[in-house]
């Protein structure tokens, strides 16, 4: 009879842990298959908004949305997004920060104005533009979707950014436009000076040459040593 209960027993640990592991398994296998599902409703939730926001237009202010997919058959999952509108610090705050790493360093003892000090200047001239131009330009995204997991409530985030590269433009044109190969003179410059020293080449060579050969052939060399 002992023998029996000693045997009952060690069956009854032997099953309660295999219960247990086998209950830790599904719970796993659910928590996969929510953040699976999960992360493609976020994707999903992101484009739909990005879509209607380039639409309608971006806003410079930040933006907060809510809702759940009730239409994709999960009731019980539910979204917030925010729209982050990305604000960069005024030229005097960067003149400021400039000027106290420079006074950390011990370069603001030094009365002389290097190349940087310089091209640092010259950005405050363009700086109200550019700041203007990215802050139109970029968005950053937050969204985090909610969902029970029995008595624990699971959250999933996910963070973006939205570009619009015909913002950036406004930039380029305000500059003079994109650069062309017909911008570039350089070319221009070296047939005119490769012409001219053809031009000399020939003459003098044609000169030496002309007494004992035909004049073409004596044209054609001097016009390969001029340009030697």
């Amino acid at each position: 009879m002992l023998e029996v209960l000693i045997a009952v027993a060690i069956l009854a640990v032997s099953l309660s842990s295999l219960m247990a592991s086998q209950m830790n398994s599904m719970a796993a296998t659910r928590y996969a298959r929510d953040i699976s599902a999960v992360a493609l409703l976020a994707e999903q939730q992101i484009v739909e908004i990005e879509f209607a926001h380039r639409l309608d237009g971006w806003v410079n202010s930040d933006v907060e949305l809510e809702g759940d997919f009730s239409e994709q058959g999960y009731d019980d999952i539910t979204w917030m997004c925010t729209i982050h509108f990305i604000e960069l610090p005024e030229y005097n705050q960067l003149l400021e920060s400039k000027e106290g790493a420079d006074e950390a360093s011990g370069a603001s003892d030094d009365n002389v104005m290097d190349s940087g000090d310089q091209a640092f200047g010259a950005l405050g001239i363009v700086w109200p533009m550019v700041k203007a131009a990215i802050e139109n330009s970029i968005r950053k995204v937050d969204c985090t979707l909610t969902w029970k997991q029995g008595k624990i409530e699971q959250e999933f985030t996910i963070q973006t950014f939205w570009t619009d590269p015909n913002a950036l433009q406004a930039v380029a044109d305000a500059g003079g436009g994109e650069f062309t190969e017909a911008d570039d003179d350089s070319g221009t410059s070296e047939e005119s000076s490769s012409s001219t020293g053809g031009s000399s080449g020939g003459g003098r060579g044609g000169g030496n040459a002309g007494g004992t050969r035909p004049p073409s052939m004596g044209g054609g060399s001097g016009g390969n040593m001029g340009g030697k």
